[in-house]
C-alpha cells in the first residue's frame, strides 16, 4: 500500500536498502505502513545471520527520540515507545515537557497547556490522531492532563510547518497518536495499577482520600480471515481517582490605582474614609480616587503625570482546599485491511472527569481602605505605608472587615472524539484517502458559597473587643518581607480561629459558574502520488472542511441573605468545624512567620488567633441554614454576556516531497502551499435592562426576561501559507536543516464573542451602590472581527549524530508577526429601567503592527556506555530554548489605549504599567535529564525550568497576569522483573516549588499556589 510518510518516503526514494528503512522506521514508530517496491532495482543482499540488539527502557526511548529528530524532513522533536504505556511520564503534559522548547502551565499540580519555544499555547496547535481536539477552556489549547500517557504510543512536536499539516501553529504543532492494531502486529494485554500519595494530603484531617488509585488496562489483537482480510482492534480504559491538594494565598484581580497624593482629599488621603478608589468630595475630575492618565490636549501630557499611586485590591485572602478528582478515560480502535489496496480505520476516545472541591477562605475584605499615614486611629498598627516604584504595596495598615467564605464546587468535563478514515490504492503509484472526525467537550461547573463577616458581638452575646461598629478591625499587612512569598497579616484583638466571631451578613450564593460547549466537525480528503522521478519522491494534496462551534453562558446566580440573628447564630454553632482542617498550612511560603498574628492593645501577642489557621465551616450545612432548604443550582440564563460562535474553515493544499543529490550531498525535504478561508459568525443578545437593589444596599443590573433579541457579528479572512523544508546530509552523521514558511494562529473561540459584561457584576463583594456605577464600565467579551496572527518564519539548524545515543543539535529561528492586539474603548448606550445610560465598552482588536520573535534552541543527548563500571549505565539529555520578542500587550485597565468618544473624537490614554510580551512567552525554557539503566532497572532525575510569562485570564483576557519563573524536579525509578512484570516509583515537584502569580505588574502580588510533591507507585503486567 502507498501509505508513505515524511520519514519513510525519504528513504525509499533514494533507493536505500529497504531492510534498513524498515528498521529505522520501526525504531521511530513512524512507519505504520507496508513498503511497495521501489522504481529502481535493488541488488540482492547476501544472506547472513544478524544479531539484533534492541535497547529498551529510558535509553531506548531517548534513542527513538533521536531517530524521530534525525529522520524527519521537518524540525521535529518527539517520543515514541514500542509498547502502550511505556512513555516515561505521568501524563502527556509531563512527557511533552521533556522535549526541547516545550513548557507547561500548571493547574492543580499537573501540567496542562503546553507552550512551544516559550510561546503561548494559542500560538500552537494540537492534533489527536491527526485531528483537532475540542476543549472546555474557551481557547484552542488542549488540557493534556485529561489524556493519560499510558494510552499513547507516540507524541511529537512539529516546529516547522508543512502544507499538509492542519493550519494553526505559529509556534508549532503537537501530534498525539494512539496505536493502530494491525501495524502494532502482535497480541498484547496490559494492566497497570498505580497508587498515588500526596504528602500534603496527609496533613488534611477530613480529606476526600488519603491515597489515589490509577487503574489502566488495554488489549490489542489481530485476526486474518479468508473472506474479510486482516482485522485488528485495540481497546483501553483508565480509572484515575485522586486528590489535588492546594494551598493558596490570593488577592482579587480587580486592582484599583489609588492616588498617593497628600495634596488631594481623595485616594489614600481620602477625607471620606471610604475605599481609596472612591471620591465623595466631588473634587476629582476623573470621578474616582485613581490617577487620570488621559492626555491633556493643552499640555500633551497625562493629566496626572507624575502623581504616585498604589495598586490596591478589593481583598486579600487565604484559601484551604479539600479536593476529589475522578476521571475515566476510554479508547477503542478498529483497523480493517480487506486487501492490499484498501484499509479502513475507526477510533473513539472518551474522557469523563468529575472534580469536586471544598474551599475554606479567610478574607480581609476591605483592602482598598488603606489608612492615611498622616492620621492615626486608636488601635492602628504602626506599620509604615511602603509602596514600590511600580506601585506595588509592600506594607501598610487597614481598617476592614474580616470574612469567612465556605464554598463547595463541582466541575464535570466530558470529552468525546473520534472518526473514521480510509485509504485506497488506485494503482501502485496513486492512492486516495479520506477522514471524517468529530470532537466535543462539555464543561459544567456549579458552586455554592456562604459568607459570614466579623461583628462586634459574637453568637454567644459576648463583645468582640477588636471589632468596632460594622465589624471593622485594625489590621496591618506586609508582603514579601522576611523571606515570605505571601501577605503576612496582623490583627488587633480579633481571634480569626474562633468561628463564633463570624456572625454577621450571612449571604449564600448558588451559582452555575461555567457552562461551556465546544465541538469540531471536520472532513478531509487527500491523495498521494509517487512520481517516476530522480528528484520528487512524493506529490500529495488535499482539502479539508471544519466547523468549530463554541457557546458559553455566563454565571447564573441565585443569592440569598438571612437577617434573622437566631437562625444565623444557630447555623454558626451547628456548622462550624472543630479545628482547622490542615496542619502546616502555607508554612512553606511564610518564611517561618505566622500567617496571622493577633495583638492586644499593648502590642503583646495573643496566642488565640495567632498561627496559620482560621475558622472554617461546612459549606452545605451553612447554605441550607441561610436558604432554609437544600440549594438548587440555577439553570443557564440568556444574558447580554452570552457567547455563541460558529467558525467554518475551508483549506486546500499541494505538497511535493523531494529526495535528490546536489553534488555529493543528499538533500531531502518538502515544499508546498496551503490556502485557508475562514468565516466567523457570532451571535450576541441585546435588550432592556433592569436594576435590583439588594438587601445590603448594592445594585445589580440584569436583563428583562423575555425581551432579548439576537444581534449578529462576524467576519472572514483568507490566507495563503507557503512552506519549504530542506535537510542536507553534510556527512553520515551531520545534518543541516532549514525551513521557511508562513503560518497563522487564530484567536480563541471565546475571544470571538459578541456579548457585553458589566464590571458592576463582580464576585468580590464590591457591587455598585448606584445605577450609574453598575452600568458604568462594560467589557466586551470578545470581538467577532478579530483576525488571526500570521507570521513569516525561518529556521536553521545543524545536528550531529555520532552514534545512536548521541545528539548535539543547535538551531535558530525567526518569526515576523503581522498583527498585534490593542485595547479600544467605545461609548455604547444601554436602556436601564427605561432610561438610556451611556457606558464605555472596552474591547480588543487586531492591529496591522508588526513584531518579531527570534530564538535559539539546543538539544544534547549522550550515553556514557564507554566508561567503566556503573558509569557505563548512565546518560544525559539536556535541552534549552532562549527567545526574545518585541511584541507588546497592553493591560485593559492600566495600559495604553485609545478611547472613542460618543462624538467620534479619540482620547489617548498613556499606560501606567508596562506592556506584557505575547501571551505565554517565556524568555528561557530548559530541561535536563540524568538517567541510569542497568538491565531491567531504570532511573531518571529530571529538572524543568520556565521563566516568567504572561498568562491570560479566560473571562478578562485583557488583564495582565504574570506567572513567575519556576524550576521543578521530578524523579522516576522502574524495574522490569521479566517480560511480564514491571514495578515503578515516580515523583513530581519533589521540592514543593510553588506557583507565583502577579497582576497587573510583574512584581505586584496576585496569588501563590502550593501543591506539594506528588508520588506514584505502580505495577504493570503485560502478556
Amino acid at each position: 500500500m502507498i501509505k508513505l510518510n515524511k520519514i519513510s518516503s525519504a528513504f525509499l526514494a533514494v533507493n536505500r536498502n529497504s531492510v534498513l528503512a524498515k528498521s529505522l522506521c520501526a525504531t521511530a514508530l513512524m512507519c505504520m505502513v507496508t513498503f511497495p517496491a521501489t522504481s529502481q532495482e535493488t541488488p540482492e543482499a547476501p544472506e547472513e545471520d544478524l544479531e539484533v540488539i534492541q535497547v529498551k527502557g529510558i535509553r531506548g526511548t531517548i534513542q527513538s527520540s533521536n531517530n524521530i529528530k534525525k529522520l524527519s524532513t521537518s524540525i521535529v522533536d518527539g517520543l515514541s515507545s514500542e509498547d502502550i504505556g511505556d512513555l516515561p511520564a505521568l501524563s502527556i503534559g509531563e512527557a511533552l515537557e521533556t522535549l526541547t522548547g516545550a513548557a507547561s502551565h500548571t493547574e492543580q499540580g499537573g501540567a496542562t497547556e503546553i507552550s512551544i519555544r516559550g510561546l503561548g499555547p494559542f500560538l500552537g496547535s494540537t492534533v489527536f490522531n491527526g485531528r483537532e481536539a475540542a476543549n472546555g477552556s474557551g481557547d484552542r489549547s488542549v488540557n493534556f492532563s485529561q489524556f493519560p500517557s499510558e494510552l499513547f504510543n507516540k507524541i511529537a512536536i512539529y516546529k516547522t510547518q508543512e502544507a499538509s499539516l492542519i493550519e494553526g501553529g505559529v509556534a508549532g504543532q503537537i501530534s498525539l497518536e494512539t496505536v493502530k492494531p494491525l501495524d502494532y502486529g502482535k497480541r498484547r494485554f496490559q494492566a497497570q495499577v498505580k497508587g498515588n500519595w500526596n504528602p500534603d494530603e496527609s496533613d488534611i484531617n477530613d480529606s476526600a482520600r488519603d491515597f489515589g488509585t490509577r487503574l489502566t488496562a488495554s488489549f490489542v489483537d489481530q485476526y486474518e480471515t479468508d473472506r474479510f482480510g486482516e482485522i485488528g482492534f485495540s481497546i483501553g480504559v483508565q480509572k484515575d481517582v485522586k486528590s489535588n491538594p492546594e494551598q493558596e494565598a490570593r488577592s482579587t484581580s480587580g486592582f484599583a490605582d489609588c492616588r498617593l497624593d497628600p495634596n488631594t482629599p481623595y485616594g489614600i488621603y481620602s477625607t471620606s474614609g471610604d475605599d481609596c478608589d472612591d471620591d465623595d468630595s466631588g473634587l476629582n475630575p476623573n470621578g474616582d480616587g485613581g490617577v487620570n492618565y488621559n492626555i491633556d490636549p493643552e499640555t500633551g501630557l497625562p493629566i496626572d503625570d507624575g502623581v504616585p499611586y498604589v495598586f490596591a485590591p478589593s481583598s486579600y485572602s487565604y484559601r484551604q482546599n479539600i479536593t476529589d478528582d475522578d476521571r475515566e478515560s476510554y479508547f477503542a480502535a478498529v483497523q480493517w485491511r480487506p486487501s492490499e489496496k484498501f484499509e479502513m480505520n475507526v477510533d473513539l476516545e472518551v474522557s469523563d472527569r468529575l472534580f469536586s472541591e471544598t474551599r475554606n477562605d479567610l478574607v480581609f475584605a476591605n483592602s482598598k481602605r488603606l489608612d492615611d499615614p498622616t492620621v492615626v486611629r486608636e488601635g492602628q498598627f504602626d506599620t509604615p505605608l511602603v509602596i514600590s516604584d511600580s506601585g506595588s504595596l509592600i506594607s501598610g495598615t487597614n481598617y476592614q472587615r474580616i470574612e469567612t467564605l465556605s464554598t463547595y464546587i463541582e466541575r464535570l468535563e466530558k470529552y468525546k472524539g473520534g472518526g473514521v478514515s480510509f485509504i485506497y490504492d488506485m494503482s501502485d503509484v496513486f492512492s486516495v484517502s479520506a477522514d471524517l472526525s468529530y470532537s466535543e467537550t462539555e464543561r459544567r461547573e456549579s458552586l455554592y458559597h456562604t459568607r459570614l463577616q466579623s461583628e462586634p458581638t459574637d453568637i454567644l452575646g459576648n463583645a468582640v473587643e477588636g471589632a468596632a461598629d460594622g465589624g471593622y478591625i485594625n489590621t496591618a499587612i506586609e508582603i514579601g518581607q522576611n523571606g515570605s512569598l505571601i501577605p503576612i497579616m496582623s490583627v488587633r484583638n480579633f481571634d480569626v480561629t474562633n468561628p463564633n466571631n463570624f456572625a454577621d451578613a450571612a449571604r449564600t450564593r448558588v451559582d452555575l459558574n461555567q457552562y461551556r460547549n465546544n465541538s469540531i466537525t471536520a472532513l478531509r480528503t487527500d491523495f498521494e502520488y509517487l512520481p517516476d522521478s530522480d528528484v520528487f519522491s512524493q506529490i500529495k494534496g488535499g482539502l479539508r472542511f471544519s466547523k468549530l462551534e463554541f457557546d458559553s453562558v455566563p454565571r447564573s446566580r441565585d443569592e440569598f441573605t438571612n437577617d434573622d440573628d437566631d437562625v444565623v447564630y444557630a447555623a454558626v454553632a451547628a456548622c462550624q468545624n472543630s479545628q482547622f482542617p490542615e496542619s502546616g498550612f502555607l508554612s512553606s511560603v511564610t518564611g517561618g512567620q505566622a500567617l496571622i498574628t493577633n495583638y492586644d492593645n499593648d502590642g503583646n501577642v495573643i496566642a488565640e488567633g495567632t498561627g496559620n489557621g482560621f475558622a472554617t465551616f461546612d459549606p452545605l450545612c451553612l447554605a441550607r441554614a441561610v436558604i432554609g432548604d437544600d440549594p438548587v443550582i440555577p439553570e443557564p440564563r440568556d444574558t447580554v454576556a452570552n457567547v455563541d460562535v460558529d467558525e467554518e474553515t475551508f483549506a486546500v493544499y499541494l505538497q511535493a516531497n523531494y529526495d535528490t543529490l546536489i553534488g555529493d550531498y543528499t538533500v531531502r525535504g518538502n515544499f508546498g502551499v496551503r490556502y485557508v478561508n475562514t468565516d466567523v459568525t457570532s451571535i450576541g443578545l441585546r435588550g432592556p435592562l433592569e436594576s435590583t437593589v439588594n438587601s445590603d444596599g448594592s445594585i445589580t443590573v440584569s436583563e428583562v426576561a423575555g425581551e432579548l433579541i439576537e444581534v449578529e457579528g462576524g467576519g472572514s479572512y483568507s490566507e495563503i501559507l507557503p512552506s519549504f523544508n530542506a535537510v542536507m546530509d553534510l556527512s553520515d552523521d551531520v545534518l543541516l536543516r532549514g525551513a521557511v514558511y508562513r503560518a497563522l494562529s487564530r484567536p480563541s473561540p471565546s475571544d470571538l464573542g459578541f456579548g457585553r459584561a458589566f464590571t458592576g457584576l463582580t464576585e468580590d463583594g464590591e457591587e455598585a451602590e448606584d445605577i450609574s456605577a453598575a452600568i458604568g464600565t462594560a467589557i466586551a467579551n470578545g470581538n467577532p472581527n478579530l483576525k488571526p496572527f500570521t507570521s513569516w518564519n525561518a529556521d536553521l539548524a545543524i545536528e550531529w549524530y555520532p552514534n545512536e545515543d548521541t545528539v548535539l543539535a543547535l538551531g535558530g529561528y525567526y518569526k515576523s508577526f503581522e498583527g498585534g492586539f490593542e485595547n479600544t474603548s467605545v461609548n455604547e448606550t444601554f436602556n436601564v429601567d427605561g432610561e438610556d445610560l451611556e457606558t464605555i465598552v472596552t474591547t480588543q482588536q487586531t492591529t496591522e503592527d508588526t513584531s518579531t520573535i527570534f530564538g535559539v534552541e539546543m538539544t544534547a543527548t549522550h550515553a556514557f556506555s564507554y566508561l567503566p563500571s556503573v558509569l557505563s549505565n548512565m546518560g544525559v539529555k539536556v535541552s534549552y530554548n532562549w527567545a526574545d520578542s518585541d511584541f507588546e500587550v497592553e493591560d485593559a485597565n492600566f495600559g495604553a489605549s485609545n478611547i472613542i468618544n460618543s462624538d467620534g473624537s479619540i482620547t489617548e490614554r498613556v499606560g501606567i504599567v508596562p506592556a506584557a510580551e505575547i501571551f505565554g512567552f517565556s524568555e528561557n525554557v530548559a530541561s535536563a535529564q540524568l538517567y541510569y539503566q542497568d538491565g531491567g532497572f531504570n532511573a531518571q532525575l529530571i529538572y524543568k525550568y520556565r521563566s516568567e510569562y504572561f498568562q491570560q485570564y479566560v473571562s478578562t483576557p485583557g488583564n495582565l497576569r504574570y506567572v513567575g519563573d519556576k524550576g521543578q524536579y521530578e524523579a522516576r525509578v522502574s524495574y522490569k522483573l521479566d517480560s511480564n512484570w514491571k514495578f515503578s516509583l515516580e515523583a513530581i515537584n519533589l521540592f514543593n516549588e510553588p506557583k507565583r502569580q502577579f497582576n497587573p505588574t510583574p512584581d505586584n502580588f496576585s496569588e501563590v499556589n502550593v501543591y506539594g510533591p506528588r508520588i506514584f507507585a505502580g505495577v504493570t503486567y503485560k502478556h
